[in-house]
């Protein structure tokens, strides 16, 4: 079984489920993420960061929680890049065959992101998976550290868990390549590539995020 809810102050997302589940949605995403899937290898390498996590879950490194008796693993996953990861997979299974396991953990993964944001509101979740299930995959070049910085905006929007999740709309719509944010964040890492005589994906922001509330 997996369960899925906002954190406290809606930072992120916190996925919980048994051993045998997690381990199903790990090795989804490592059937999306193959050499032979539709992903890029810069761009699989962040949906593999979710890989990590729920490896990590399942083995009892991240956190557990008591329900019906039963000991469940957790982790929690800032909203915007566990959106867009989960996304990728979507769209990712019209592009290989996919068996009745992979279409299960997607389907069970996506009802519990319905199921957390309609609990704050209804009108993000329908808009958040509206987007979700019209998402298409970033071209090869797209520069994916602005995710990172737009969750980092995100993040620091707002301080409580409703303020936070209204501005969720927005942000993942910015990650658009065809956004103005986008197209600006991408200007501005060509300038600084050409002075530093790299591509704009060899490019990283390696500072630390002040401390927030999840």
């Amino acid at each position: 079984m997996l369960l899925g809810d906002s954190t406290k102050y809606g930072a992120g997302f916190r996925l919980v489920g048994d051993y045998l589940d997690l381990r199903e949605l790990y090795e989804t995403i490592h059937y999306f993420t193959s050499e032979n899937g539709p992903i890029p290898p810069h761009h699989d390498e962040f949906i593999l960061e979710l890989a990590y996590d729920v490896r990590h879950a399942f083995q009892g490194d991240r956190d557990t929680e008591s329900i019906e008796n039963s000991v469940y693993f957790a982790v929690d996953i800032l909203w915007p890049i566990f959106l867009v990861q989960v996304a990728m997979l979507r769209a990712s299974a019209a592009y290989v065959p996919t068996t009745k396991s992979h279409q299960a953990a997607l389907y069970r993964v996506e009802a519990c992101i319905e199921e957390a944001l309609n609990a704050i509101d209804a009108n993000v979740s329908l808009k958040c998976c509206d987007w979700l299930h019209g998402f298409s995959l970033f071209p090869q070049d797209y520069l994916i550290s602005f995710i990172s910085q737009q969750t980092k905006n995100y993040v620091f929007s707002a301080k409580t868990a409703k303020s936070r999740i209204r501005n969720l709309p927005e942000i993942i719509m910015n990650l658009s390549p065809y956004s103005p944010a986008y197209r600006e964040y991408e200007n501005e890492l060509k300038i600084i590539a050409e002075q530093q005589k790299c591509k704009p994906n060899d490019l990283h922001d390696d500072s630390e995020w002040p401390k927030f509330k999840w």
